[in-house]
């Protein structure tokens, strides 16, 4: 282990993106990953019979604001122009979402301009608040009908999120809703003001196989930091992109976490679209995807019958699964820095990152750049 610069524990996005970084750099760097694949989440690969790219831990497009990180991972996979549109599935009728002007229609059966909706859904946000006593929203359900009135938020905010967090809307902080746009425009772009957006070509893991390509990295899969830890020296430094709580055996307790599970299946009756997200409560899941429709530059792979559809069922976390986002609350928050600090004495070169090391809800993107940022400070370049 000596002969390594840097450890880096976990091969996902900001794992390859620091180790090409400092492997750019000249620094001999060790990556592990406890899973038998690369890529951590964004893993995926071709369905021999089909063709169709599955992404094996749900859909992930990739889009950007950021030009440095366009630049950069543009460097390692050619990228096709697919654009991300969403159905949610409300009452058996497809409407888009986020809301739309579209979307408002639609649900109200009327015929409104932009203005005109944009009044109406004043109107009907002010009579619902007022009519629950609503002056400062306190949660969720409270900032929700605040914002679009309880008929829009009961329609396609309320249900699909109680059955992602598993509790009630009420339990649930306001802040969350700020991811949630309301447009009053005909434009459903799901990721409306990303300058860069697309899929690689090849897939996830080839591009993330690019990264990790210079011969000053070595990678060694199925390994997890526990088997490699007594082995190393006293200085080593470790680049950490795991569960904190569970690298430090869940000594102060467990981290808020969600988990998914997917039901996938190979099926000629498709989604005739990338994703349809569920709003009813009687729909066990959130969302389903139809991977096919990303591979717009491979119109035979879209043509062909067949699909390979997988449901997605939010599931609570239990130790040993699979985190796949934090539960950001006050709480959550400081519990996660009592750990940081006590990896601080137990690791003392130890540096947590990725979504999971950071306890973050990042998009590629925003974890591109940390990884990026990173790298400069450890480099100086």
């Amino acid at each position: 282990m000596k002969k390594y610069d840097y450890i880096v524990v976990g091969a996902g996005i900001f794992g390859a993106t620091v180790a090409e970084r400092l492997a750019n750099a000249g620094l001999k760097t060790l990556v592990i990953d406890r899973r038998e694949h690369l890529a951590g989440n964004i893993y995926s690969y071709a369905d021999a019979e089909t063709g169709i790219e599955v992404h094996k831990y749900g859909s992930h497009i990739f889009h950007t604001e950021i030009d440095e990180v366009w630049d950069y991972i543009a460097r390692f996979s050619e990228f096709n122009d697919y654009v991300h549109t969403v159905n949610t599935r409300h009452k058996g009728k497809l409407y888009p979402m986020p809301i739309n002007l579209d979307t408002i229609n639609m649900l109200y059966g009327m015929d409104m301009s932009a203005e005109e909706a944009k009044e109406f859904v004043a109107e009907e946000a002010k009579r619902d608040s007022k009519k629950y006593g609503i002056e400062m929203p306190q949660n969720f359900e409270e900032k929700g009908i605040s914002l679009v009135g309880e008929k829009l938020y009961t329609a396609f905010l309320k249900n699909y999120t109680e059955k992602q967090w598993n509790t009630s809307a009420r339990n649930l902080s306001a802040e969350i809703l700020n991811r949630i746009p309301v447009r009053f425009s005909h434009d459903n772009r799901y990721f409306m003001t990303a300058k860069h957006q697309g899929i690689p070509k090849n897939g996830y893991t080839k591009m993330v196989e690019k990264m990790l390509e210079a011969d000053a990295i070595e990678i060694r899969l199925g390994v997890d930091f526990k088997d490699i830890e007594n082995g190393l020296p006293n200085n080593a430094r470790v680049i950490y992109c795991g569960q904190v709580d569970e690298l430090l055996n869940y000594e102060l307790g467990v981290l808020p976490w969600r988990s998914l599970r997917f039901e996938e299946e190979k099926t000629e009756e498709g989604l005739g679209e990338a994703v349809i997200n569920e709003a009813d409560k009687e729909v066990p899941y959130t969302r389903a995807h139809d991977y096919k429709f990303y591979q717009i530059h491979q119109p035979e792979v879209i043509k062909q019958k067949a699909s390979i559809v997988a449901r997605e069922y939010p599931a609570d976390f239990k130790k040993g699964g699979e985190a796949y986002y934090p539960v950001n609350n006050k709480e959550s928050a400081e519990l996660y820095e009592k750990y940081v600090d006590l990896v601080k004495v137990k690791y003392p070169n130890m540096i947590l990152g990725g979504r999971l090391g950071a306890y973050q809800y990042w998009d590629m993107d925003k974890a591109i750049k940390n990884a990026l940022d990173l790298a400069k400070e450890l480099t100086n370049k």
